[in-house]
């Protein structure tokens, strides 16, 4: 799923603006978030949590952002193993933040993709 939205967004870079993808993606998923969150929804009663989902919602903006602009200059095979770096700094994020310490499979994976976006980088500068 998200290589195809990988080269949809490096199609539709060419004639729109990195704000209108932005959009895009967050009327898409809003829906489906909707529906996995309705189970369990609780309004937040503090004004910090609301201060911190804002926070959140504008950093995931902002990434997307810069993910489309980077699809918009450079060749998808390029910025592909940047995209995928996102696990293991998003993992090392919640370990640093919650105190969550992933199970050593999620490790294994991580030096994966850490190993694989190594490799390939490495490659294309050849």
């Amino acid at each position: 799923f998200w290589a195809a939205y990988s080269l949809m967004v490096k199609k539709m870079s060419v004639n729109d603006p990195p704000s209108t993808m932005v959009v895009y993606l967050l009327l898409l998923i809003t829906p489906f978030n909707i529906v996995l969150a309705i189970p369990s929804f609780t309004m937040p009663s503090d004004w910090t949590i609301w201060l911190i989902l804002l926070f959140a919602g504008a950093l995931t903006a902002l990434a997307q952002w810069a993910i489309v602009k980077a699809y918009a200059v450079a060749d998808a095979s390029f910025v592909q193993p940047f995209d995928h770096a996102k696990l293991p700094l998003n993992v090392l994020a919640g370990w640093m933040v919650f105190g969550w310490v992933p199970p050593g499979r999620l490790w294994l994976g991580a030096a994966i993709i850490v190993a694989s976006i190594a490799f390939i980088t490495h490659w294309e500068a050849k």
